[in-house]
């Protein structure tokens, strides 16, 4: 009975660390003095909403992670944020990792853990994406409906 309460135990422990989704609609903006591309901040009929959201935890709180597009960094975000940009319809490369500026060990492996993915922006079909971080410490970077 001992093994499976302590099964149980750390099995909620570990969850704990993972982090969770946030709603994209209530979540507070990353400031503008954290956005480094501020020509994808001009909406236009011609460009296609991208919500870039990073999720909420425990779980790398104390460091900011850098949003890439196309290999250019285009922001930090914190822990509970989001970004959106208005990018023209195309094909795209979205990334995430630790920001290579941050402060001592926020910065530890920030090329080696950089994680991308391909987007493919079309008017009228707005894309979100989430940015989250494992129980192990490995971020990824996947679309969501939040």
């Amino acid at each position: 009975m001992k093994k499976i309460f302590l099964a149980v135990g750390i099995t909620i422990a570990v969850s704990a660390c993972a982090t969770k989704p946030i709603n994209t609609s209530t979540a507070r903006s990353t400031p503008p003095e954290r956005i480094f591309a501020p020509e994808l901040m001009q909406p236009g009929q011609d460009k296609v909403v991208l919500i870039v959201a990073r999720d909420a935890g425990f779980m790398g709180s104390g460091c900011m992670t850098a949003v890439y597009l196309d290999g250019r960094k285009v922001s930090t975000i914190d822990n509970a944020e989001k970004v959106t940009f208005h990018v023209a319809p195309g094909r795209y490369i979205l990334g995430t990792g630790p920001n290579p500026e941050g402060k001592a060990l926020c910065r530890f492996g920030a090329e080696r853990a950089r994680r991308e993915t391909e987007i493919i922006a079309e008017l009228g079909k707005p894309l979100k994406y989430r940015l989250a971080l494992s129980a192990n410490g490995e971020i990824s970077v996947a679309p969501t409906a939040f």
